[in-house]
């Protein structure tokens, strides 16, 4: 799966070094915006399916039932992408103000966006959630050579841009669907039948952690509506390569994040990992990202070009950002096992009112480094509060994943390979 996520990441930091030069800091700043309005209302409308899929994959507790699965969760799929669109359209038409002339242009292609990436995202998910993860990794390398094929063909012919973008992030998530339905065919699961039952308990499992997975897009994906609104689309540009960089090279705690999910769900050493699995990602990730932070300069140049320069001290601060964050996420899939839902939901609402009330404040004085400040301050708050969580849950100290003994360490891994 790192192989994997190595090969899609690395095409997409090429595939984005060449939209960001195509589309100089405005642009880029539009096509952010247009970006944010999809995730956002994917997330309004998408009940958190993810959560919900992962928690009934254990099979201890659901039965081994994956045809229903499988049709269940296709058929949700495609009724929040559709509620999504649908939203998103009447939201654009009532308020045009509100959004850039861009987003109004596109919109039938935003809409088809929408669905195509919730239902392909779940189906990734579904797929790594019965514990295929190697062909999961198969798709992604193969989306990664689309996407630098399709991008790099229209750079090379200098036709890229927001139009073509949009089309290659469409043609890709086809590509990803159509070898999905192969390989679930493969599995005999194209024949279930839809499961009323176990569809009232996704979307009741959803529901519960809804609301912190709206929270969690709040304060780590909102702010750039906001650098927008405040700021012009320049700023909201130079803000939107920043974060993207950071994020991007989150690519190597997420994929861990990923593979961590059937590891923990279907484990009955569940806190040994977590706790485990977080002190690597506190010491090893951070050693990563301090690299980061020393060499921000030539990696931005090689991301965006010299024209993006300006924003090297927003990618510092959101390296910071990018170390915490991941760490948060890989209590995910303890807390899902032992249906934590409302606590993770009460600590999501209250970061996103935190990451809401600096980014006011912070924004209008300091323009998109303030954004930058207000993500970080707000994922550094969040992985305090994984610390309570992992007391709360196990009543045991957690302080312990700061205690690292590299020689017991190696020779827990050495004994568990």
């Amino acid at each position: 799966m790192l192989g994997s996520k190595t090969v899609f990441m690395s095409a997409g930091f090429v595939t984005a070094a060449m939209i960001n030069r195509s589309l100089g800091p405005s642009t880029r700043g539009v096509y952010a915006e247009m970006q944010t309005w999809i995730e956002l209302f994917a997330v309004l409308f998408g009940m958190s399916m993810p959560t919900a899929i992962y928690h009934f994959a254990n099979k201890s507790l659901y039965g081994t039932d994956d045809q229903s699965r499988f049709t269940t969760t296709f058929t949700l799929s495609l009724i929040y992408g559709f509620l999504a669109s649908v939203a998103l359209t009447i939201f654009v038409y009532a308020w045009p103000e509100k959004v850039s002339s861009e987003t109004y242009k596109y919109l039938i292609l935003l809409d088809a966006l929408i669905i195509a990436t919730t239902l392909v995202g779940n189906l990734v998910i579904f797929l790594q959630a019965i514990g295929d993860i190697r062909y999961s990794a198969f798709i992604g390398v193969i989306q990664g050579a689309t996407n630098v094929l399709m991008i790099g063909y229209a750079y090379w012919t200098d036709r890229l841009n927001i139009k073509m973008v949009l089309f290659s992030v469409l043609i890709i998530q086809g590509v990803a669907f159509i070898m999905l339905l192969l390989k679930f065919g493969q599995y005999n699961l194209l024949s279930g039948r839809f499961s009323k039952n176990l569809a009232k308990g996704m979307v009741t499992a959803g529901f519960k952690q809804h609301i912190a997975t709206i929270a969690t897009f709040v304060y780590t994906k909102i702010n750039l509506l906001i650098v927008f609104k405040y700021c012009g689309e320049s700023n909201a540009g130079m803000f939107a390569v920043a974060l993207s960089a950071a994020f991007y090279l989150m690519f190597v705690p997420m994929t861990f994040q990923t593979v961590l999910y059937p590891k923990v769900i279907h484990s009955t050493d569940d806190y040994e990992i977590t706790v485990r699995s977080l002190r690597w990602g506190f010491y090893g990730w951070g050693a990563i990202v301090l690299l980061m932070i020393l060499f921000a300069k030539p990696i931005l140049l090689l991301y965006a070009g010299s024209s993006f320069l300006p924003s090297v001290n927003n990618f510092r601060v959101l390296m910071v950002a990018a170390w915490f964050l991941p760490l948060s996420s890989i209590l995910a899939p303890y807390y899902i096992k032992r249906g934590a839902f409302g606590l993770a939901s009460i600590s999501a609402v209250l970061l996103g009112l935190i990451s809401m009330g600096l980014n006011i404040i912070l924004v209008p004085r300091y323009a998109d480094i303030g954004a930058s400040l207000a993500t970080t301050l707000t994922c550094f708050i969040g992985f305090c509060t994984i610390l309570i969580f992992l007391w709360y849950l196990s009543k045991k100290n957690p302080f312990v994943i700061f205690r690292l003994n590299f020689k017991e360490e190696m020779a827990s891994f050495k004994w568990k390979t």
